[in-house]
């Protein structure tokens, strides 16, 4: 993609500085883009599995028959949701680093 971008020869000022940009772009984050590597380590490349997760974690916890939510009520509820989706060491290791009230008296 590089190569490509790097042999186009926009003649409008504006595309130029389109283009600059966008070389720019790809050139601070190549290290970001070896979906090769990614994909032969068994990573995921596109945002199916996050979208997924999205639904799951967040959308059916914070979407329910007559909920109602606000920002910091439902960033707080997102955090642990995600926390307790993590598996539970994750949710135990938190929950014995930060203890409720009740438990630090």
């Amino acid at each position: 993609m590089l190569t490509k971008l790097e042999s186009l020869t926009p003649t409008r000022r504006d595309a130029r500085e389109q283009l600059q940009t966008t070389l720019q772009y790809f050139r601070n984050h190549q290290h970001k883009m070896d979906y090769p590597r990614y994909v032969a380590n068994g990573w995921q490349i596109g945002s199916g599995p996050i979208e997924s997760a999205c639904k799951t974690v967040v959308g059916a916890r914070l979407k329910g028959g007559g909920m109602r939510w606000r920002e910091y009520g439902s960033h707080a509820v997102c955090q642990l949701r995600a926390l307790l989706a993590s598996g539970t060491n994750l949710w135990n290791k938190f929950w014995q680093q930060h203890p409720s009230p009740a438990q630090a008296a």
